[in-house]
């Protein structure tokens, strides 16, 4: 059995609804950055929207943990900034986003290694 297959499996539902929901988030916010720099500031800011979509897709896909580890760490400098900027926090849902991804994506690497060391997993090869 397959990475992608165990993350298919009933047991692992909620662990592949929770990483999915990371990365349809990242999506979500990056559009959302994008016209927000659009409307309020006028200029064309494609750095955000593209660190968030990278990182989403790299949680979502690949089930990473070096991205989820990074989404958290880019949520925080850039909830550090804006708030140092305007003023009052802003961009802490991408902050959330990362906690998320970092729980369920570690979630899904343990349970992946407890597959791959039980007798069961030799019944799939």
């Amino acid at each position: 059995m397959t990475r992608s297959q165990f993350l298919k499996t009933e047991e692992m539902r909620q662990v592949r609804k929770q990483i999915n929901s990371c990365g349809i988030t990242c999506y979500v916010l990056a559009a959302v950055s994008l016209i927000a720099y659009l409307v309020l500031y006028g200029t064309l800011n494609l750095l955000d929207p593209i660190v968030l979509i990278v990182l989403g897709l790299l949680v979502q896909l690949l089930q990473s943990r070096v991205a989820a580890i990074c989404l958290m760490l880019y949520a925080v400098a850039n909830l550090i900034y804006m708030t140092i900027s305007l003023g009052k926090p802003t961009g802490w849902w991408i902050c959330v986003v990362g906690v998320y991804a970092i729980i369920y994506t570690f979630k899904f690497h343990k349970a992946w290694k407890e597959f791959k060391d039980s007798p069961e997993a030799e019944l799939y090869e």
